[in-house]
């Protein structure tokens, strides 16, 4: 869900890019001030808070992003508008740490498990967005 939202903004923002609507807010904290339990309440308006993006790129055919560090665990997020994208993930050496491909327009999504540098070549037919995100941490019990 929260993808979306930056993709949204994305296209709110008037560059013609992203598959997804501008999100009903309005709506959305109505229906979370609407829950009276305090802990549902709670938990609702968290699901509505986009996560501050550690590093987000956009274009338009191929290109290799700057490189970016990771502290720890992040979620590359991309879309694709049109038939095919490649992204290779590369390391702060250039190896290939992972490859991913999105055929048709659609978004898909990769855990980055371990901190570095790294940086994102892309190969694609048309416009992409990529987002990385930091992964929350797993709730101790």
């Amino acid at each position: 869900m929260p993808r979306r939202l930056v993709i949204a903004a994305i296209a709110a923002a008037g560059l013609g890019i992203g598959p997804a609507a501008p999100r009903d807010l309005e709506g959305a904290l109505a229906a979370c001030r609407a829950i009276a339990a305090e802990a549902g309440r709670l938990a609702c308006y968290d699901r509505l808070v986009a996560p501050t993006s550690l590093a987000h790129f956009a274009g338009k055919g191929s290109a290799v992003t700057a490189a970016f560090t990771l502290d720890g665990p992040a979620r590359l997020d991309f879309a694709s508008q049109d038939v095919v994208m490649v992204i290779y993930l590369l390391d702060a050496e250039g190896a290939v740490v992972q490859n991913l491909h999105r055929a048709g327009a659609g978004e898909g999504s990769f855990l980055i498990r371990r901190p570095g540098t790294y940086s994102i070549q892309v190969n694609a037919t048309g416009e992409w967005q990529i987002e990385v995100l930091p992964e929350p941490a797993a709730p101790q019990g």
